[in-house]
C-alpha cells in the first residue's frame, strides 16, 4: 500500500515539475567549500610519471562507474579487482553468510577491515598453496574473510527513490517502482556490470573476482650510470600484491598470490567494511562472555531470529531505527538506545527516520556502562543509562554503531598515534615544507590529506571514490570518476601541491572528526557544480568530452518520496508541530529536538540522529 501511495503521489505531481533537462556547465563555478579562502593558483601539478595503467579496487557501484568513465578515454588500460565472487558491493546480499562478530574493543585501523595475508617470505611470485582435508566450517571462514559479507538484510529498502540510485548510462526501466529495495538494487548493479561486460560470467580479463588487494607499495625504476656505475632510484608507479581465493571442494581450497604494476590507483572499496564498536565501560566483558548474543548490525538478516526475545538496539541512525522497526511485533520487547552527540546536528534526516520508530519501541538515552555480572546469564546483566536508569533482562544486543574507514592495503599511510583532531605539525613557511608524511587514516572516523576528498595530496596518483557520507553514491561517483580520469589523462589540470595543502589546512581549521567527510544535499550539489564547471572549462583547453549536470527534477521527486515514506514527518524541527512526537510503549520518553532535558510533563526528550547510516 505504501508503494502504491508513493507512486500515485509522484506520478500525479510529475506534470507540475519543470521539465529541466541536464545542462552543460561550460565555465568554472565558485569554490564549493565556503570556508576556503585561498585564491586560485594558476600553476598545475606535475605528475612524477606517465599514467596509463590504472587499478580499481572494488566492483560496487562506485568501482563500476569508475571503470566506465576510464573506459570512455583511450588513454588507459584498466584492471578491476573485487574480493567478492561477483559485482554489487554492498548490494550483494547473502542470506546465510554473515561476517564474524565485530571486535570489542575495536581493532586498530590498520587491520579493522581485514588482516592482510601475505605469501611466505622468500617465495617467488606467483605463488600458489593448496589446502586439503580442511573442515567445511574452516573453508567457510576463509571464504567469508576473503569476500566480507555485506551489511544488508533481507527486507532492507533503499534510502531514497530510484532516481537517487541510478546509473545515468543505464537508467532504470520505467516500470520499476519508485520505492526500491535491496533486491532491485542487487539486480540493477549486476545488470550494469553486464552492460560493461564485467559480470562474473563475462570472462572479461579486465576484472578479477575473488581477488583481494593485500598490499600496495611504491614501485621504482633503477638506472645505472655507464660512467661511474652509480645507481639512481626513480619513482615509477605502484605494485599491487594480490590474493585470490578458490574453493576446490567441500573440504579444500587454494590461495594464489601474484603482483601487478600500475601507474595509478582508484580506491572504491566502500565505507562499510570495518565495524565500529563503542567504547562503553563493561561492554568488552559482556562480549567476551556472550559473543553469540551480542552482534553488530552488519550481521543482522531477519527479525525472526529474535522472535519473542528482549532486544537492546544501540544506535539511533538509519540502521538502528530500521532494525528496531522490523523487530517490532516479532521480538518480545525492543529498546532503542540513542545518544545526544556534540557532532549530531539537528537535521531533518534524523527526524525523518526517527519518526518511523513504532510506538511499541522504547527509546532510551545513551548507555553509561554495562555492569559486571553478579549471576550467570546475559539476562541478569544490568545496563546503566546516562540518566541513572538501570535496565536489565535483555536476551540479545545489536550494535548499530557504525563503521570506520580502513585501508589495510595502504599501511604506510595509516598513523594510529594521532587522535581525531591531532595533526603532524607543518614546518616552514609554505604549506608543504614538512618532510613528515601526512597520513590518510588515523582513528578511522575520517580520511584526511585529500584534495576535494578525491586525490591524496601526498600521492595524487591515488584517488578515492564514494568515501563521503550524505551523498548519492550512484550519481556522485560519476563526477568524481570523471575528475580522476580526466586529470590523469591530461584533459584537466590540478593545482600544485602547495595550493592543495593550503586549501586543505584552511578547511581543517574547523577540525577533523566524524563529520569531516559529511556532505548532504546542498554541499553535494555545490561540489558537483564546481567539478563539472572545472572539467568542462579545461576540456575546452585540453580536449575531451563535456559533462552535464543532473536534472533538478530529482529534488522534487525526492521531496514527494519523503512525504510518502515518512508520513509522520512534516518537516521543520518539531517545535511548531510540523511533525508528530511519538511516545514510546511505556510512555516514559517522547521524541523531539531538545536533548535529554525533562519537560514539564515529566517526559524525557531524546535528540538523536546523524547524517550517516549507522552512526550512533
Amino acid at each position: 500500500m505504501r508503494s502504491l501511495v508513493l507512486t500515485v503521489l509522484i506520478l500525479s505531481s510529475i506534470g507540475t515539475l519543470n521539465a529541466a533537462q541536464p545542462r552543460q556547465q561550460p565555465f568554472r563555478s565558485t569554490d564549493p567549500f565556503e570556508d576556503i579562502t585561498t585564491p586560485h593558483e594558476a600553476s598545475s601539478y606535475k605528475f612524477k610519471w606517465p599514467i596509463h595503467r590504472v587499478a580499481i579496487i572494488g566492483a560496487g557501484a562506485g568501482g563500476l562507474i569508475a571503470y566506465h568513465q576510464f573506459s570512455r578515454l583511450n588513454n588507459f588500460h584498466v584492471r578491476l579487482f573485487e574480493r567478492d565472487s561477483m559485482p554489487g558491493g554492498n548490494w550483494h546480499y547473502t542470506a546465510n553468510e554473515t561476517s564474524p562478530n565485530a571486535p570489542v574493543p575495536n581493532f586498530p585501523t590498520s587491520k579493522a577491515d581485514f588482516e592482510p595475508d601475505l605469501p611466505p617470505d622468500g617465495v617467488k611470485l606467483p605463488y600458489e598453496k593448496s589446502f586439503e582435508g580442511v573442515e567445511e566450517q574452516r573453508v567457510l571462514e576463509v571464504k567469508i574473510d576473503q569476500r566480507a559479507p555485506k551489511p544488508i538484510w533481507e527486507r532492507l529498502g533503499a534510502t531514497g527513490p530510484r532516481s537517487y540510485q541510478e546509473f545515468r548510462a543505464l537508467p532504470w526501466p520505467e516500470q520499476t517502482p519508485i520505492d526500491i529495495n535491496r533486491t532491485h538494487l542487487q539486480r540493477y548493479v549486476r545488470t550494469f556490470a553486464s552492460f560493461l561486460s564485467l559480470n562474473s560470467n563475462d570472462n572479461n580479463l579486465d576484472v578479477s573476482y575473488n581477488t583481494r588487494v593485500e598490499r600496495v607499495t611504491k614501485r621504482y625504476n633503477i638506472t645505472t650510470s655507464t660512467e661511474n656505475g652509480q645507481q639512481t632510484k626513480t619513482e615509477a608507479g605502484w605494485t599491487l600484491l594480490l590474493r585470490r581465493f578458490t574453493q576446490t571442494g567441500n573440504n579444500s581450497y587454494k590461495i594464489r598470490w601474484w603482483e601487478e604494476h600500475f601507474d595509478a590507483l582508484v580506491v572504491a572499496s566502500g565505507r562499510f567494511n570495518a565495524p565500529n564498536t563503542p567504547d562503553i565501560p563493561g561492554l568488552s566483558q559482556w562480549a567476551s562472555l556472550y559473543p553469540h548474543l551480542i552482534s553488530h548490525s552488519r550481521q543482522y538478516r531477519r527479525p525472526e531470529e529474535f522472535a519473542n526475545q528482549s532486544v537492546l538496539v544501540i544506535g539511533g541512525s538509519v540502521s538502528g531505527t530500521e532494525i528496531a522497526e522490523e523487530l517490532d511485533g516479532v521480538a518480545g520487547k525492543v529498546i532503542l538506545s540513542v545518544r545526544d552527540s556534540e557532532d549530531s546536528a539537528h537535521t531533518p534526516p534524523r527526524k525523518m527516520h526517527l519518526s518511523r520508530v513504532p510506538r511499541n519501541v522504547s527509546i532510551v538515552p545513551e548507555i553509561k556502562s554495562f555492569h559486571p555480572f553478579t549471576a550467570p546469564g546475559i539476562t541478569s546483566g544490568k545496563v546503566e543509562l546516562l540518566n541513572g536508569t538501570i535496565l536489565h533482562g535483555f536476551d540479545r544486543i545489536i550494535l548499530a554503531t557504525g563503521y570506520r574507514y580502513s585501508f589495510p592495503f595502504l599501511p604506510q599511510y595509516i598513523n594510529t598515534s594521532l587522535r581525531a583532531n591531532e595533526t603532524i605539525p607543518i614546518q616552514g613557511t609554505d604549506a608543504k615544507s614538512t618532510q613528515r608524511q601526512q597520513p590518510l587514516i588515523t582513528d578511522g572516523t575520517h580520511i584526511r590529506s585529500l584534495h576535494l576528498d578525491i586525490f591524496y595530496i601526498e600521492e595524487p596518483t591515488i584517488g578515492f571514490i564514494n568515501m563521503n557520507t550524505g551523498i548519492e553514491t550512484f550519481l556522485y561517483s560519476e563526477f568524481t570518476s570523471a575528475v580522476l580520469s580526466k586529470v590523469w589523462a591530461g584533459q584537466a589540470k590540478m593545482p600544485s601541491s602547495d595550493f592543495m595543502w593550503a586549501r586543505h589546512w584552511e578547511r581543517v581549521g574547523k577540525g577533523y572528526g566524524r563529520t569531516f567527510m559529511a556532505y548532504g544535499v546542498e554541499k553535494q550539489a555545490a561540489i558537483t557544480k564546481y567539478l563539472v564547471g572545472w572539467l568542462n572549462q579545461d576540456a575546452v583547453k585540453y580536449g575531451g568530452y563535456q559533462l552535464n549536470l543532473p536534472s533538478d527534477n530529482r529534488l522534487q521527486i525526492s521531496k514527494l518520496w519523503v512525504a510518502a515514506r515518512f508520513p509522520n514527518y512534516r518537516g521543520g524541527d518539531g517545535s511548531n508541530g510540523e511533525w508528530e512526537p511519538l511516545s514510546t510503549g511505556d510512555g516514559l520518553f517522547a521524541i523531539n529536538n531538545l536533548g535529554f532535558d525533562s519537560n514539564s510533563e515529566g517526559e524525557r526528550d531524546v535528540e538523536t540522529w546523524s547524517v550517516r547510516r549507522d552512526d550512533w
